[in-house]
């Protein structure tokens, strides 16, 4: 068996390794989260053939643009379905279904892939059953610590903008329309590096959890990036402008052909698999690259050291 990679990778060699993992592995890692995301899927297209909506063309009420627009929050799009043709009382059940079902089934889809790409960087032969078992094998400290990440993300951009509004204010009030309007982009250029940093430097948190048994793993995070911020934030940033322009296009090929029709969402969801599984295998590599670099440990035992239960 091919020992893992111990000397940390480049950039380059990060994004190539990911595309690799993802191409070899793209069967089993697809059908691995559509498994898992199938129950929310199926919800969701329930309620949509309730509201009434076609199978196979909705007039989506524009072109390609305004398609990949509509389709970029499916959520919302289908709560606001119900609310229109179900009244209330069912956009109410709806909320409150969907949002347990996703809290639960992202953080498990998300971790079964970073414990398939673990093996997949060893060549070791691995199932999709391991691959969800061992997902399962961390699921309250993965839920209660995605659920803290959120609490805490969600107060810090409320306490942000409510600064933000108060500093623009009285830049406003004191300086004239001129000022205030340049020290207001300032405190939303600071407001959004101070955002960047922080979600940057917590981001390995989920990793942590899965691999090194510990929750919330903010502090291990933040020890794994030490002095590699940039290094992380500049791949971060290359995942999502990849995963954007995958989803455009994609999204909007559907929207173009077959508008809101439910055909339409089932590609959407699709599509949404898709980058959900290469931002993954990426996240997973920069896990391991960063371990390597800053803890000098030997990949391979650290990985056999994780036991399914």
């Amino acid at each position: 068996m091919e020992q893992l990679q111990t000397k940390p990778k480049t950039f380059g060699e990060i994004l190539d390794h990911t595309f690799s993992i993802s191409k070899k592995n793209f069967g089993p890692l697809f059908l691995t989260l559509l498994i898992i995301f199938a129950p929310l899927y199926i919800f969701d297209y329930l309620f949509m053939v309730l509201s009434g909506i076609n199978l196979f063309r909705e007039p989506s009420g524009g072109g390609f643009t305004e398609g990949v627009l509509n389709n970029l929050d499916t959520a919302a799009a289908t709560q606001e379905l119900v609310a229109t043709n179900l009244g209330i009382g069912m956009e109410m059940l709806y909320l409150l279904v969907s949002t347990v079902l996703a809290i639960i089934i992202y953080p498990i889809a998300q971790a079964s892939v970073i414990v398939a790409t673990s093996k997949a960087l060893k060549n070791e032969i691995w199932s999709k059953g391991q691959a969800i078992k061992g997902a399962f094998s961390r699921f309250w400290p993965l839920i209660g610590s995605t659920a803290l990440m959120g609490v805490i993300f969600g107060v810090a951009v409320f306490i942000g903008f409510l600064l933000f509004g108060i500093l623009g204010g009285i830049s406003f009030a004191r300086d004239g329309f001129g000022v205030g309007f340049i020290m207001s982009i300032i405190f939303g250029l600071l407001f959004f590096a101070a955002v960047a940093f922080f979600v940057t430097k917590l981001s390995m948190f989920f990793g942590a959890i899965v691999f090194q048994k510990v929750a919330p793993g903010f502090s291990k995070s933040w020890q794994l990036t030490k002095g590699r911020f940039w290094f992380t934030f500049g791949l971060f940033i290359v995942f999502f402008i990849i995963t954007i322009l995958l989803t455009s296009v994609m999204e909007g090929v559907s929207a173009l052909l077959l508008g809101g029709s439910l055909l339409g969402r089932v590609l959407t969801d699709l599509a949404s698999i898709i980058t959900t599984l290469f931002m993954m295998v990426g996240y997973t590599v920069l896990f391991f690259d960063l371990k390597t670099r800053n803890e000098a440990d030997d990949l391979k035992d650290m990985i056999a050291s994780y036991k399914e239960s």
